[in-house]
């Protein structure tokens, strides 16, 4: 009898147990997805994120202090970040965030002929694979990443490839988003050039011009750039920005709806299949322009149609309000 009790406790404890797991396991489940379908707070979205450390990028006049905010920027969307400027057939190591031997960084010299740099460089586009694929040396020296793999991004300016961007998880498993990381080397290749055409002109009028024309992907000789010239120094400066604002929203929706634009297509029904991300964009755009002086300039609606439709305005269907 005494022995059929102790069973009998042992089994009711032992059920307690599992039935507290139980409970616990589920509270977590449900809070997780809880916190799934709440909107993120104010300023700390992907998209927040982004525009902030672009805006913050585009504050500096000076190369090197672009390039710093650059790599603060990287850390948002990464766990670590290096900086490598191509020198000839070499990588040379410039500056770093998250890095364990950060002042080890600029004695770092990479063969930037072969491996994960070499197809960076050759096909100028990013390129992910184990870390060990970039350099050796280099992992064995920084540490290893969590999940061993990293991303190398080319910084093209002037249609050369004048640095890399390595990202990886670092120690910590911080999940590294390539899209945010390309839109925001991009957008860093277009400010340096952006400077540079400042500092050959020597005038704020052709600089904004330059400007203007990085912005939208033209050359200087475009039309649209010629009738900028017209505008006030403040106006033009206004209208790159609002240029500049349309692009990376629209590039953005690209980056992260790759098989939606290639469906919307196909099936030339492109803002049916993405009028949530657009509409989005849109309205994010207007809070910022829609009361300035450029609300008429069309300039979402332009990149639209350019970056999305590939310059094809009868893709997005009847129903695209324009």
């Amino acid at each position: 009898m005494a022995d059929t009790q102790k069973i009998h406790s042992e089994f009711a404890e032992l059920l307690n147990s599992k039935v507290e797991e139980l409970r616990s396991s589920l509270s977590s489940e449900m809070r997780r997805k809880l916190e799934a379908t709440l909107e993120p707070a104010p300023g700390t979205s992907p998209t927040d994120q982004l525009n902030s450390a672009i805006d913050s990028m585009q504050q500096f006049t000076a190369q090197a202090d672009t390039l710093r905010s650059l790599l603060d920027g990287a850390t948002r969307f990464s766990g670590r970040s290096a900086l490598f400027v191509v020198k000839g057939n070499s990588l040379i190591g410039w500056q770093g965030r998250g890095f364990a031997h950060e002042d080890r960084l600029k004695s770092t010299n990479i063969d930037a002929t072969h491996g994960l740099a070499g197809r960076a460089i050759r096909d100028r586009s990013s390129v992910a694979a184990a870390a060990q694929e970039f350099d050796a040396a280099f992992v064995s020296q920084q540490g290893a990443p969590s999940n061993g793999n990293a991303w190398l991004l080319p910084l093209v300016v002037r249609d050369k490839v004048a640095a890399l961007l390595y990202s990886d998880a670092g120690a910590s498993g911080k999940k590294v988003d390539s899209s945010a990381l390309q839109i925001l080397v991009r957008a860093a290749g277009q400010w340096l050039e952006i400077l540079t055409a400042r500092k050959a002109s020597g005038t704020p009028e052709a600089a904004s011009a330059a400007a203007a024309a990085a912005a939208a992907g033209q050359t200087s000789t475009s039309p649209t750039i010629n009738a900028a010239q017209s505008f006030s120094t403040d106006e033009q400066e206004l209208h790159t920005k609002a240029q500049r604002f349309a692009k990376l929203l629209v590039d953005e929706i690209r980056l992260y709806n790759q098989a939606k634009v290639k469906e919307g297509r196909q099936s030339r029904e492109l803002y049916k299949v993405l009028r949530v991300d657009i509409e989005k964009s849109r309205d994010t755009y207007n809070r910022r322009y829609a009361n300035t002086s450029v609300a008429d300039a069309g300039y979402f609606t332009q990149e639209v149609i350019r970056i999305l439709a590939d310059n094809d305005a009868s893709v997005l269907g009847s129903d695209f309000p324009g």
